[in-house]
């Protein structure tokens, strides 16, 4: 179960430049995503102008740009980005007839709602229920909020304003809640703030904000700071996962879904080892496109196959085996 709800597999499309159209949506359900997450929307002109003037480089692992493409696994998506360019009412009109169809396929789109100001924020989130949506995600800490426009994009890590944020539309609204945060300040701490304050799940955890000089021009990569995500950053996303799981317990009413670093369906795998229940994908869906998720089904299944388990039984295996720096030190003096 993920948020109360039965996925047909854990693999989830996550909020980003390749679902915020309908076609891109689409050709996620279509590569066999068990829910697919929507581009982020709120009321903000600002921060809709802010998806105009995105900007996106691809980087290998020496800071060098490589040409746009499926991107190699040691890889990093540096990019500057904004919300959906679409008038609300008739992106509702689009999610909620593509999450009809979705029903028909056994899965989920989910609307996600970045906080400009909260009371729209609780409006939007009745509206999407209104419309027929089934899932609603809200992003409390997207890594462009401490350099948007004043007042575009509201991003918070601290527990308390993170509970702040979501008891309002948690009241508002009965679909399940997904609480996106990011790595940021006390994440174990917010989400157990946003369970606390009625989130179904908590997704853990948004990319980080970023520098990079170009040595050629002696100039900031992409002009200003931008979000940086890649395979290097799973070890890290899993660390975060396996907190959350032994601060939170491992009961379906603290259910994790990971971001942030899952490349293919083996690290999906990593995700549910560590504690999450599902995967959001989004910097690999981006450059790679939606075929990647295929793939990473039938990785995931390959395995699964292989280790003779479910994807469900083997979630939180590792974190649950985690040692103290003590404990495995004196394991090792033991052997020896």
């Amino acid at each position: 179960m993920v948020a109360g709800l039965e996925l047909k597999n854990p693999v989830m499309a996550g909020s980003g430049e390749a679902t915020m159209t309908a076609a891109g949506i689409r050709a996620a359900l279509d590569a066999g995503a068990g829910a697919v997450v929507a581009k982020s929307v709120n009321e903000s002109e600002a921060a809709r102008r802010q998806l105009r003037g995105a900007t996106y480089v691809l980087l290998d692992e020496h800071w060098n740009e490589l040409p746009w493409g499926p991107a190699p696994r040691g890889a990093s998506l540096f990019c500057r980005s904004g919300l959906v360019d679409e008038p609300f009412e008739p992106w509702v009109e689009i999610l909620a007839g593509l999450d009809r169809e979705a029903a028909s396929r056994d899965s989920y789109v989910v609307a996600s709602i970045i906080v400009a100001d909260q009371a729209e924020a609780v409006r939007m989130a009745r509206t999407f229920e209104q419309a027929g949506l089934r899932w609603l995600e809200l992003n409390v800490a997207p890594p462009h909020g401490e350099e948007a426009t004043p007042g575009a994009i509201l991003s918070v890590e601290e527990p308390e304003r993170v509970a702040a944020l979501v008891r309002p539309v948690r009241d508002a609204i009965g679909i399940p809640l997904t609480v996106k945060l990011s790595a940021g300040g006390d994440p174990v701490g917010s989400a157990a703030a946003a369970f606390d304050a009625g989130a179904s799940a908590v997704c853990l955890a948004g990319r980080s904000l970023g520098f990079l000089p170009d040595l050629r021009t002696r100039r900031p990569v992409l002009g200003t700071f931008g979000a940086v995500g890649g395979a290097w950053a799973l070890p890290l996303t899993l660390r975060w996962i396996a907190k959350a799981r032994a601060r939170l317990g491992p009961n379906a009413n603290a259910c994790l879904i990971g971001t942030n670093g899952a490349r293919d369906g083996f690290d999906v795998a990593r995700f549910l080892l560590a504690g999450a229940s599902a995967v959001q994908m989004t910097s690999a869906v981006i450059t790679d496109g939606p075929e990647v998720l295929t793939r990473a089904v039938a990785e995931l299944t390959d395995y699964l196959r292989e280790q003779g388990r479910s994807a469900r039984s083997i979630i939180g295996e590792a974190a649950d085996a985690v040692q103290s720096y003590e404990q495995a030190t004196e394991e090792i003096a033991g052997r020896t």
